[in-house]
């Protein structure tokens, strides 16, 4: 099983975090037909057939952690550098 884990320093408000990283996880359920659930004020799960995991909003750091299947593992570099890059975009 392989996993990702990014870290991405901001320095954005809670309301203004929120809706950025709700931008960013409509683009994953685009994408990776992804299915994103709020667990609470800052903490959304995705998950999908071989992928689980969390996004966790802090008050100057967001994080992501994921689980990828075997199936899934192939992508991982490539779903991690969108990830990344969108994080670095959006909470730059």
């Amino acid at each position: 099983m392989s996993t990702i884990s990014i870290r991405q320093q901001h320095n954005k408000s809670p309301e203004e975090l929120r809706s950025l990283i709700e931008q960013m996880t409509v683009k994953l359920e685009q994408r990776y037909q992804l299915n994103t659930r709020w667990l609470s004020s800052n903490e959304v799960e995705v998950a999908r057939s071989g992928i689980k995991g969390r996004i966790s909003l802090g008050s100057d750091e967001v994080a992501v952690d994921i689980k990828l299947g075997l199936m899934m593992g192939a992508f991982k570099s490539t779903i991690q550098s969108e990830i990344t890059r969108s994080m670095a975009e959006k909470l730059s």
